[in-house]
C-alpha cells in the first residue's frame, strides 16, 4: 500500500458473537471499507463463539459507517435472537503499520468454478490466467481472511451455470461490492442493473467496478429503504438477491414482476428453516424450484417463472 494513501487513523472494532454470524458479518464489513480483520477467543469464552476485530479508516465517513453497523447488528439480533452478539468496541489507533503487514499475508483466492478474486496490489498467479477463470481485482476486506461468504458462493455458482447462455439481462439487488454484478458482465451479460439502498455501499461498487475496468457494462442505481424497487417497466432474465429471509419475502412480488416470462432468479442469504416457508411464498407467484444449494449451513435457491 502506498503510505501516502493511508488513513492517518484507524478504529478498530470488536464483536463477539457465533462463528456463522461472524461469517455474515465479514460480507457486511467488506461492504463498507473494512480492510482487514483479526480472529481471537471471545471474552465470555463460550462453545462455538468467536471474537472478530475489523479495522475501518477513521475519517470523515466513519460516523455514517458506525451508524450503519448498530443498525445492521440490530437487525441480525432480531433475526437471531437466540444467539447473542456483543455490543462492538471501538478503540481508535493512529500507527498504521499493521496494515501493510496485513497486506502481506492476504493471497488470491479461487472463488468459484470460474472465478479468482485478487487483491489490487498484487499480480494474479498463473493459475488464474489459464483459458476459462475471470479475475475480478478488489480492495479487500475481512473476506480474503476467511474466503467468501457462503451466500456468495453459491450466487456465483448459479451465474456461472446461466450467464450468458440464458440470461443476457442482469439486475443484482443489494449489490455491496458489487461483485456479482462484476462477474455477470465478466461473463458476457449484455446489460447488469446493480442497486443497493446504501450509498456506501454504492461507493465501494463504484470503485471496484473502476478497479475492473466495468464501468460501462455495469449501471449502479440507489433505491429507497423500505419501499418497492420502483424500476418502471424494466424486465430482466437473471435476478440476483443475496439477501436476508425478511427482504427476500418483502421484495418477492417485485422480483416476479420485474423478472421476464421464463427468466431465472436466484436467491441467498437463507437458512435450512427459512427455506420451505421461503420457497411457498415464491411458488403462489409462479415461480419453479429448480435448485436449492446448500453450503455451511447456508441456502441458496434458484427458480425459474413459469
Amino acid at each position: 500500500m502506498n503510505s501516502s494513501n493511508s488513513p492517518k487513523a484507524w478504529a478498530e472494532i470488536s464483536i463477539d458473537g457465533p462463528s456463522f454470524i461472524l461469517e455474515t458479518l465479514a460480507e457486511f464489513f467488506n461492504s463498507i471499507g473494512a480492510r482487514g480483520a483479526i480472529f481471537s477467543s471471545p471474552q465470555n469464552k463460550k462453545p462455538g463463539y468467536e471474537s472478530i476485530t475489523y479495522f475501518i479508516p477513521h475519517d470523515k465517513k466513519f460516523p455514517a459507517k458506525l451508524a450503519k453497523l448498530r443498525k445492521y447488528l440490530a437487525e441480525l439480533s432480531s433475526l437471531f435472537p437466540d444467539h447473542q452478539l456483543s455490543e462492538p468496541r471501538i478503540q481508535i489507533i493512529k500507527d498504521a503499520d499493521w496494515i501493510n503487514q496485513w497486506r502481506e499475508t492476504v493471497v488470491p483466492t479461487k472463488v468459484s468454478k470460474k472465478f479468482w478474486v485478487v487483491p489490487e496490489w498484487r499480480k494474479p498467479p498463473k493459475e488464474a490466467l489459464k483459458p476459462g477463470y475471470r479475475v475480478i481485482i478488489m480492495e479487500p476486506g475481512l473476506a480474503f481472511g476467511t474466503g467468501y461468504h457462503p451466500t456468495t458462493r453459491l450466487c456465483l455458482e448459479m451465474i456461472e451455470e446461466l450467464v450468458p447462455e440464458r440470461a443476457r439481462t442482469v439486475l443484482d439487488v443489494g449489490t455491496g461490492t458489487g461483485i456479482l454484478a462484476m462477474a455477470s458482465a465478466m461473463l458476457g451479460a449484455k446489460s447488469v442493473l446493480a442497486i443497493d439502498i446504501d450509498p456506501l455501499s454504492l461507493e465501494v461498487a463504484n470503485d471496484n467496478l473502476q478497479r475492473n475496468k466495468l464501468k460501462s457494462r455495469v449501471r449502479l442505481q440507489l433505491v429507497k429503504e423500505n419501499s418497492a424497487l420502483r424500476l418502471g417497466r424494466k424486465k430482466f432474465e437473471l435476478i440476483l438477491a443475496n439477501l436476508f429471509e425478511a427482504e427476500l419475502k418483502k421484495l418477492a412480488e417485485d422480483f416476479a414482476k420485474h423478472l421476464k416470462n421464463k427468466g431465472y432468479l436466484a436467491i441467498s442469504g437463507i437458512l435450512p428453516e427459512q427455506a420451505s416457508p421461503l420457497m411457498k411464498v415464491y411458488k403462489k407467484l409462479g415461480m419453479r424450484i429448480l435448485q436449492k444449494k446448500e453450503q455451511n449451513k447456508w441456502i441458496a435457491i434458484l427458480m425459474r417463472k413459469n
